[in-house]
């Protein structure tokens, strides 16, 4: 039953780069909707350093109609200052970006705490975080002050929405807004939480959509998909992104192959699945 199993995902795979060929990344890609973002302290000089910094990117069970998938992000940052100054700083992060369509797309529900107390952000303009020569996409802004010596904990959370094609999606995160802070970032863990099971089937590690492909040294642990950095110097190479199955398309992979284990002899689930 087990090979049975495998033969069917291996099929299925197959039947869906048929029906989706991969296309050269100079082709058309399909609409960016805004990444997550490491906060970046603007233009300005700072003493201040990225000790740490924890990404979950928890990719939700059910997505409204019209997405290809929806996750909530929480991202955890240690920051201190190892000047011997205090440092008040306006620390921003993009919130939106130009689809490549002329749309521009926001995330959601974005709340940010500093040292666990909720903070009020303001609207700012930024630099694209696709088209970095684009000058009017909203950024988000908050005021932090550094005393020196002192680790400042930030944590930052919204929706973030999947782009592609059906029956493939992907998730951005981009690591190199963290570059402006003070040497290297101490250690990045970065989490992809999905609603099943992470496998080889559903994660694709080394096979590419033509638009999309997974960053190498994914770790595959049950639910979720996790890599490590350390005295990272970020830059675009090392921006995050996930392609995945559809979270849709594999919540009813899973749903037939549950029904084929009750019943093997049910043809009509076989024929689903």
């Amino acid at each position: 039953m087990e090979n049975s199993r495998k033969a069917v995902l291996i099929l299925m795979i197959l039947v869906l780069s048929l029906a989706y060929p991969s296309r050269a990344r100079a082709d058309i890609a399909p609409p960016y909707y805004p990444p997550g973002a490491n906060p970046s302290p603007g233009s300005e000089t700072t003493q201040v350093s990225m000790l740490a910094e924890t990404v979950l990117i928890d990719v939700l069970a059910k997505a409204p109609s019209n997405s290809l998938g929806q996750a909530k992000v929480t991202a955890d940052f240690t920051m201190r200052n190892l000047g011997d100054e205090a440092e008040t700083l306006a620390v921003r992060f993009p919130i939106s970006a130009n689809d490549g369509r002329s749309k521009v797309n926001e995330i959601k529900n974005l709340q940010v705490e500093v040292n666990g107390k909720p903070v009020r952000t303001r609207r700012i303009g930024g630099a694209d975080p696709y088209f970095s020569s684009e000058d009017d996409i909203p950024w988000a802004e908050f005021d932090v002050k550094f005393p020196p010596g002192k680790d400042i904990n930030i944590r930052v959370s919204y929706l973030l929405d999947a782009t592609g094609y059906p029956p493939f999606a992907a998730f951005y995160y981009i690591l190199e807004t963290g570059a402006g802070w003070k040497g290297p970032i101490g250690s990045a863990d970065l989490t992809v939480r999905l609603p099943y099971e992470a496998t080889p089937q559903n994660v694709l590690l080394t096979e590419h959509t033509g638009w999309s492909q997974t960053t190498p040294g994914a770790v595959l642990d049950g639910r979720e998909v996790r890599w490590r950095y350390d005295k990272l110097e970020p830059s675009r190479e090392n921006n995050l992104e996930i392609s995945l199955v559809q979270p849709s398309y594999w919540q009813k992979v899973l749903t037939e192959q549950a029904n084929t284990e009750r019943n093997p002899q049910d043809g009509e689930a076989w024929g689903r699945l």
